[in-house]
């Protein structure tokens, strides 16, 4: 059975044995990179989204407890 995929593979396909399982992997793998860089890219924007909200609302609460504290 193997000899007969390895047959195959060698001589109907032009590759050797090994290369299905690795052209597999390195498609695989480079799906999860694709994948995995959008989703990191969303959190990163979702984190400075909510970064900046807190920014500006720590700024206000500044500007209100100075203006209580010189008035």
């Amino acid at each position: 059975m193997w000899m007969n995929l390895y047959n195959f593979t060698h001589n109907s396909l032009g590759m050797h044995f090994w290369e299905l399982p690795a052209l597999l992997a390195g498609v695989i793998t480079l799906v999860e990179l694709v994948v995995h860089s959008h989703k990191q890219k969303k959190r990163e924007k979702k984190f400075d989204e909510e970064r900046t909200e807190r920014l500006e609302t720590m700024q206000k609460e500044a500007v209100g407890d100075a203006a209580t504290v010189n008035g």
